[in-house]
C-alpha cells in the first residue's frame, strides 16, 4: 500500500530535486571514477545540480538495506574562523531504499561532542548509462552548533552528498557544504570526501520505517514556484519581498496561502540547493514561539488556561539573591515581562535587548546542564518595578519557562514525561510535522532533559506551512483543537483592541509590541484599517508573519539585517484583502508608567506633545488670518 502512495506523492516532490543541466548532457562532475578514487585529498567544490541525475536518468539498479559508516574526516574550508568544527563528524547509520528514495533511519540530531552535530535526511536513488552499472545516491544534511556553542543560537549549515553502489558496495562519500542559517559571521563553505562502509543487512523495523515514510510523503505540503504568484499577483509589492538580499543569502522565502506554499528558489553560492523541501532552518529566536510559545497554547487547551496564571516559584527552585521571582507567572515569562534583570534599570528609555548581553548572558548559554543555566538565569539582579510591567528581553528567562513547563508537565503525568516529546506527539506530529528537532539540555544527573526553547529550533519549509496554517485556523487541526483557541487569537492580535508591550520601536502606524511569544508591527491597509500584524523574529534576519487575512510569509536568511521584513504585511495584502475592521489606534504604554523617576520623561514627552499641538493651532491660525487678508 506505502508504494502506491509514495509513487503517487513523488512527482510533486521530483518536481523541486530535478537538475538544471541541459538535457543530453553528459556528467563532467562525480563521475564514478572520482567518487571510487583513494586519494580526495584534491577534491574541488562544484556546482550543487551535478549532486543530481544528469542526462538519461533512469531508476536506481540496485536496493540498498544496511549500515552507513562515515569516519570523522577533517573537510576543505573557505573560512577557518573556528578551527576546531574543521572536520566532518561522520556517522553510523542504517539506511533503506524506498522506491526511488534514500531514507536514513534515524533522522533526529546526532550530538557529536566537540564537534558539528548532524541532521541526515532523506535523498533520491537513481542510475545513468555512463556509470558502469552501478547505481547512484544522494541525500541532504545539516551541520549543527556543537552543544558548547548553543549561544550561535542552534546554526544550521546545510549540505549535499552522493556516492555509487551497487548490492555489496559502496565509493566514498562527497559532500558539500554551502548555505547556511548562521548569523554573526558563520558563513562559510566545507566540502571533502571521505571512506565510506557498507553493511548489507536487514534493518531492524524496515516495514515499519518505509509506512512512516510513506506517511510523512503523503502530507507533505503541496509546493508550487514563485513564478507561479507573479502571473496573478505580479506588481511591486510582491517584486520587494526580498529587496535588498542577494539571492544567496536567502536560505528559503515563501508564502503559504490556502494550503499551499510558493517557495523562491533556495539559492547556494554554487547553484540552487537540490532539496528544497528537505533543508533546515535555524529559528534562532523564532524558537521561542514556535516552541515556548505553541507549548504554552498546548498545555493551556490540555489542563486550563489558569497554566498562564501559574507561578515560576511553585515549579522551581529559585536561587534569586532577591524577591523578584515570587509572583512571577508563566504569561510574565512569555511576554518578556518578568521585572528582573540586570541592565538598563530605568524603564525609560526603552531598552528591550538590555539583557542579551552581558556576563550572565553569556554565562547562561555556555553551562552544558539545566542547573547550570538556571543558576546563570537566576543570577540576574531585581528591577524597581514588578511583573508584567516593562518589556524586557530575556532569552534566559525563557529558559526558566520550558524548564517550569517541563515541572508542570510531570505534575500532571508522572516524573517521566518529557514536555518535548508530548509537545511534538500532541500537535507536532498529527498536522505532518514529524522530524522537527530542538537542541535539548540535560540536566546533569543522567535524568531527563529540558527544551532549550530560548533558541535551537530547525525546522523545514514544509514544517513553516503546516504549524503557521495550524495557527492561522485558530488552532485547530482536521476538527480537533490542539491550541487554546482564545490566547492564541490574544497571541495573534486578534481581539480587536491593542496588544502587548511596547517595544520602543515606533513606526508610521504605531507602536511594535510583544506578547505571548510573538511580536506585531502596526499596518494600515490601502483601505484605511489599522491592524497589529503578528510575527516570528530570530537573529539575521529570520521573519515568520502571519498576516489577519490568513496568509502567511518567510524569510530565512544570513545577512544579519532586519528592516527587508517591514514590507511583509504589504506583500501579504497584495495576495488577499485584510478584514475590512481594524484597530482604532496602536498606541501602547508600559503598564505602571507613572511610577517612581520615569514621571519626569513622562511629563517631558506630553509637554513636548502639547507644545508641539500648541504651535501647529498658532500656525494654522495665522495662515488662516493671512488668507482672509488677502480675500
Amino acid at each position: 500500500m506505502f508504494l502506491i502512495v509514495v509513487v503517487g506523492a513523488a512527482c510533486l516532490v521530483i518536481l523541486a530535486e530535478r537538475s538544471p543541466l541541459a538535457a543530453g548532457e553528459q556528467r563532467g562532475e562525480l563521475s564514478v571514477a572520482e567518487l571510487m578514487a583513494d586519494d580526495t585529498a584534491d577534491v574541488a567544490i562544484v556546482d550543487s545540480a551535478w549532486f543530481l541525475p544528469v542526462g538519461e536518468e533512469r531508476p536506481a539498479l540496485h536496493a540498498l538495506q544496511g549500515r552507513l559508516e562515515v569516519p570523522r574526516s577533517e573537510m576543505q574550508r573557505s573560512n577557518y574562523g573556528f578551527p576546531l568544527y574543521k572536520y566532518f563528524p561522520g556517522f553510523s547509520v542504517d539506511f533503506v531504499t524506498v522506491d526511488g528514495y534514500l531514507v536514513p533511519a534515524d533522522r533526529s540530531i546526532i550530538i557529536n561532542p566537540g564537534n558539528w552535530s548532524l541532521i541526515l535526511s532523506p535523498g533520491r536513488v537513481w542510475s545513468e548509462p555512463g556509470d558502469g552499472g552501478r547505481s547512484r545516491a544522494s541525500f541532504p544534511f545539516t551541520l549543527g552548533s556543537p552543544p558548547d556553542r548553543q549561544f550561535t543560537g542552534g546554526e544550521a549549515h546545510n549540505g549535499v552528498a552522493t556516492f555509487v553502489f551497487d548490492d555489496e558496495s559502496v565509493s566514498s562519500l562527497r559532500f558539500q557544504i554551502t548555505q547556511e542559517t548562521a548569523p554573526d559571521g558563520d558563513i562559510f563553505d566545507m566540502w571533502g570526501q571521505a571512506p565510506m562502509e557498507y553493511e548489507p543487512r536487514a534493518v531492524r523495523g524496515v516495514d515499519e520505517l518505509a509506512d512512516a515514510f510513506a506517511a510523512e510523503i503523503a502530507t507533505e505540503m503541496p509546493i508550487q514556484p514563485w513564478s507561479d504568484l507573479e502571473e496573478p499577483y505580479g506588481g511591486d509589492e510582491l517584486d520587494t519581498f526580498t529587496a535588498g538580499l542577494a539571492p544567496e543569502e536567502v536560505s528559503a522565502a515563501g508564502i503559504v496561502v490556502d494550503g499551499v506554499l510558493y517557495l523562491q528558489p533556495s539559492v547556494t553560492r554554487h547553484g540552487d540547493y537540490p532539496y528544497p523541501r528537505q533543508m533546515q532552518h535555524a529559528g534562532m529566536s523564532i524558537s521561542k514561539s514556535i516552541g515556548a510559545g505553541v507549548a504554552m497554547l498546548w498545555l493551556a487547551e490540555r489542563y486550563g488556561e489558569a497554566v498562564f496564571d501559574a507561578r515560576i516559584a511553585d515549579y522551581l527552585e529559585v536561587t534569586a539573591a532577591h524577591d523578584g521571582w515570587s509572583d512571577v507567572t508563566f504569561a510574565d515569562v512569555l511576554d518578556m515581562a518578568t521585572g528582573v534583570g540586570d541592565n538598563a534599570p530605568d524603564r525609560l528609555p526603552y531598552d528591550v535587548d538590555a539583557n542579551e548581553t552581558g556576563p550572565n548572558y553569556v554565562d547562561f548559554y555556555l553551562a552544558e546542564t539545566t542547573e547550570a543555566k538556571l543558576e546563570a538565569a537566576f543570577a540576574a539582579a531585581n528591577y524597581s518595578w514588578g511583573p508584567g510591567e516593562v518589556l524586557r528581553y530575556t532569552s534566559a528567562q525563557t529558559f526558566v519557562l520550558a524548564a517550569a513547563m517541563e515541572a508542570y508537565l510531570e505534575s500532571r503525568e508522572g516524573p517521566d514525561a518529557d514536555l518535548w516529546e508530548r509537545l511534538s506527539e500532541e500537535v507536532f506530529r498529527p498536522i505532518g510535522v514529524h522530524h522537527m528537532t530542538m537542541m535539548q539540555v540535560a540536566d546533569g544527573d543522567g535524568g531527563g532533559v529540558v527544551p532549550l526553547m530560548a533558541s535551537g529550533l530547525r525546522l523545514t519549509v514544509d514544517d513553516v506551512g503546516k504549524i503557521v496554517t495550524l495557527l492561522q485556523n485558530g488552532g485547530s487541526y482536521d476538527g480537533r483543537q490542539l491550541l487554546h483557541e482564545g490566547r492564541l487569537r490574544e497571541a495573534l492580535c486578534r481581539t480587536g483592541e491593542p496588544t502587548g508591550l511596547p517595544s520602543g520601536k515606533s513606526f508610521e502606524f504605531g507602536d511594535q509590541a510583544y506578547h505571548a511569544s510573538f511580536w506585531s508591527l502596526p499596518y494600515r491597509t490601502r483601505e484605511g484599517a489599522l491592524f497589529q500584524v503578528p510575527f516570528m523574529s530570530g537573529a539575521g534576519g529570520n521573519t515568520i508573519f502571519l498576516a489577519p487575512n490568513g496568509v502567511s510569509t518567510f524569510v530565512f536568511t544570513d545577512a544579519g539585517r532586519d528592516t527587508y521584513s517591514l514590507n511583509s504585511p504589504a506583500v501579504a495584502e497584495a495576495i488577499r484583502p485584510y478584514p475590512s475592521e481594524g484597530l482604532d489606534s496602536v498606541s501602547l504604554i508600559a503598564s505602571g508608567l507613572w511610577s517612581g523617576g520615569n514621571i519626569f520623561f513622562v511629563v517631558l514627552a506630553l509637554a513636548v506633545v502639547g507644545v508641539g499641538a500648541l504651535l501647529t493651532w498658532w500656525a494654522l491660525r495665522r495662515r488662516s488670518r493671512s488668507r482672509s487678508a488677502d480675500l
